[in-house]
């Protein structure tokens, strides 16, 4: 049996999260990536369109985005694995490093 991996690899968001009131008020820079395997189509503007639905409400922390994303991955396409990264490309405290954030993993 085929299997295809389909991915939409660092799509910039101007996402509505984070623990302190002004990042859900403000919104932060935050790069997705999704990687979707699956035994069939999965379209890519399809698979976009998705990300941008789940980044249009306004979350506390990055899981809370990821989780409702890979629900909708989930309902739309039926997969047998879905990988997400999130990384805030700026943070609220003083730092030395280049990006923050959450991978999840989701298998059938």
């Amino acid at each position: 049996m085929e299997e295809f991996s389909v991915f939409i690899e660092r799509a910039k968001l101007h996402l509505k999260c984070g623990v302190y009131e002004e990042e859900r008020e403000l919104g932060v820079q935050v790069e997705v990536s999704v990687k979707v395997n699956s035994e069939s189509f999965v379209d890519y503007q399809e698979l976009y369109n998705l990300i941008l639905k789940a980044s249009s409400s306004t979350y506390t922390y990055l899981e809370d985005f990821m989780k409702y994303l890979n629900m909708l991955i989930i309902d739309k396409f039926n997969p047998k694995e879905i990988i997400i990264t999130a990384c805030k490309l700026s943070v609220p405290f003083q730092h030395s490093f280049e990006r923050v954030g959450v991978e999840m993993r989701w298998k059938r």
